[in-house]
């Protein structure tokens, strides 16, 4: 989807403007640290095996290494993209989409979305998808978290809990706020017009009402990844006042290593297969942390016999039947609106006349549209508000569900980026009006749950290539399996979902309406057109959406958090997977519920909660002994 948006800005904007951020980053010098595996020089006994140098990962390897007796491996399948140009210019992230630093999931046919098949956009690189989104920052809900606890039986994780967690993120890992384009102010003010809340503040006490979207962004005006802030050459390598951390790059986890141990699987650590194809094995001294992401997760845990059965040649150690399930995610669509020249969009910002005003505002100020990541501002809203009459209807037919934590919560984002972004089909875009906005409505609390499970595809391996401990066997090839997620989102299976949706879209529609009065932004309807989609016809409005939704990619809730009470539970509050020892899961897929805002901050901050949780629980233990 957000690829469309920058099909429009030349390929010579891109690359000038990447070429100006070659001046304006700092470059990372090369370290030991990060690298591929090599044989030779690499030990294979570690205290601690992240599974996945992602999000979540970087910032555990970052805070374990605290303590100077620790040692990390962290295990990444892409590579160290820190110090290249296009991770680190802001708006330059949809070139990373659809190559080879993208996992390029994709979902099974949608039943519920005319069997289409979307895409899942995933940052295969070192900081994983902090390296590859839209680099928006909210917390979401204070209710979100209160619920994680209250309703989903998590103890310690309200928002009281977890707020210093927020806070203290906000060190290495930078917030702030860059470009402002004039349309994007235009927004909030018809927003405040049509009776919204200015929100100076989206995560202070309420994200209620209209606001400009914080951005984690450094103040030099470049990306701020998790990689780059956590996993600093300070810290990487590490040594003398902090713990060793070894990042191996171009590595594919292919499953754990469980020993049997009291009559209890135990993690002790995992194999992958190196950038030369080779099988390897490390070990944990502690624990394992699987920190690959809301499908691989998942799919790790059943290749590696914990779930439930996926393939004859795999033994089910522990029945955990909540593996995959619970997947959540943002839904919505688009409203596209054609406009003058006159308006200020990303579409007259990158034209030749005023491409090297942008170079020159980015280069000698790091200023300038060069700065955006797009969706510059943001609208979050309850139905109450925007449709009461809905809200009457559907309570009188019995058929309401309140979806959202509380009365502070939104129901609804409309998301405001300066540029056209239509979700399936890009060639309805007229040549000859080559200036859009967009309003982009999204569903944020889905009833709707989908699931992801494993698909294995079958490979030779020769042990003999494979370094071995004493107790591994040695000698002919076996076979293996590398295993693929398999994700079936769901989406709007739930017929309540569509017609949220439809509000939303009645809603936005309003909004554009009164847009169009102020001449800074102006303009019509374009996609889908009120003619052919008018809003009082449901049916057509349903069509729609079903026709054209797609995913916003904030997918959690696969490796659930809650007690071993609940089936669906894969994880408990120290998120320990239940029933097997000294393996968590630590990423966005324990999240029970997907936050009404964007995800990345709430990964996060999870991940600093986790190493404190995994500190306290091997304070003052005797490691050779346990």
């Amino acid at each position: 989807m957000i690829h469309d948006t920058f099909q429009t800005i030349t390929t010579a904007t891109i690359g000038l403007g990447l070429a100006a951020i070659a001046y304006r980053s700092t470059k990372l010098p090369k370290m030991l640290g990060r690298a591929t595996w090599d044989e030779d020089k690499d030990v294979k006994d570690f205290d601690y095996v992240v599974l996945g140098g992602g999000t979540a990962g970087c910032v555990l390897a970052s805070r374990l290494s605290e303590d100077p007796s620790v040692s990390v491996l962290v295990i990444e399948a892409g590579e160290d993209m820190d110090n290249n140009i296009q991770t680190k210019l802001p708006i330059g992230y949809p070139k990373l989409f659809q190559t080879k630093h993208d996992w390029q999931f994709k979902t099974i046919p949608q039943t519920h979305a005319e069997g289409r098949e979307m895409d899942q956009v995933r940052g295969k690189m070192l900081g994983g998808c902090s390296s590859i989104n839209a680099m928006q920052y909210t917390r979401g809900p204070h209710s979100d978290y209160d619920a994680w606890e209250s309703e989903f039986g998590n103890e310690g994780w309200n928002y009281k809990s977890v707020l210093p967690y927020f806070k203290k993120a906000e060190g290495p890992w930078h917030q702030s706020y860059h470009h402002f384009s004039p349309t994007t102010k235009a927004f909030i003010q018809t927003g405040v017009a049509m009776g919204l809340p200015h929100t100076p503040d989206p995560n202070g006490k309420s994200e209620l009402g209209v606001a400009r979207m914080q951005t984690s962004m450094n103040a030099n005006a470049t990306r701020c990844s998790t990689s780059s802030a956590y996993l600093r050459p300070d810290i990487v390598p590490g040594g003398g006042t902090r713990g060793h951390v070894r990042v191996v790059l171009k590595a594919h986890v292919e499953r754990i290593l469980f020993e049997i141990q009291d009559g209890v699987p135990t993690a002790v650590g995992a194999e992958f297969r190196d950038d030369k194809d080779v099988l390897r094995r490390v070990y944990a001294r502690r624990e394992v942390l699987l920190s690959a992401g809301v499908f691989c997760s998942p799919a790790l845990l059943l290749a590696s016999g914990i779930g439930y059965r996926i393939h004859d040649s795999i033994p089910l150690l522990h029945p955990l039947p909540g593996v995959g399930e619970n997947l959540s995610d943002h839904v919505g669509m688009s409203v596209v609106y054609a406009c003058p020249p006159t308006t200020q969009t990303m579409h007259t910002a990158f034209t030749p006349s005023k491409l090297p005003k942008a170079l020159y505002q980015y280069f000698v100020h790091g200023t300038g549209p060069l700065t955006s990541q797009v969706m510059e501002a943001a609208c979050f809203v309850r139905l109450e508000d925007i449709a009461p009459e809905f809200v009457a209807r559907e309570k009188a037919n019995g058929t309401y569900q309140e979806r959202a934590s509380g009365p502070n919560a939104p129901h609804i984002e409309i998301l405001f980026p300066a540029c056209f972004v239509d979700n399936e089909d890009f060639t309805r875009m007229d040549d000859t009006r080559k200036n859009f906005y967009t309003l982009l409505v999204v569903l944020l609390n889905p009833a709707s749950r989908g699931r992801t499970s494993a698909r294995l595809t079958e490979v030779v391996v020769d042990q003999k290539k494979m370094p071995t401990k004493k107790s591994d066997k040695e000698g002919e090839a076996e076979k293996r399996f590398k295993v693929e997620p398999l994700i079936d989102s769901n989406f709007l299976a739930d017929e309540f979902d569509v017609r949220v949706l439809r509000e939303g879209m009645r809603f936005a529609r309003r909004l554009g309406k009164k847009m169009q009065q102020d001449p800074a932004l102006a303009g019509f309807e374009y996609v889908p057109g009120e003619a052919s989609v008018p809003s009082e016809d449901d049916e057509a409005m349903d069509r729609y959406i079903r026709q054209k939704c797609t995913t916003f990619l904030h997918s959690v809730g696969t490796c659930s958090m809650g007690p071993a009470t609940n089936p669906k539970a894969v994880v408990d509050e120290r998120l320990k997977v239940h029933g097997v020892n000294r393996l968590r899961v630590i990423d966005a897929s324990v999240m029970p519920k997907v936050i009404a805002g964007h995800t990345a901050a709430g990964t996060v901050m999870l991940a600093e909660r986790a190493a404190d949780l995994i500190k306290d629980d091997w304070a003052g233990k005797d490691v050779s002994a346990s």
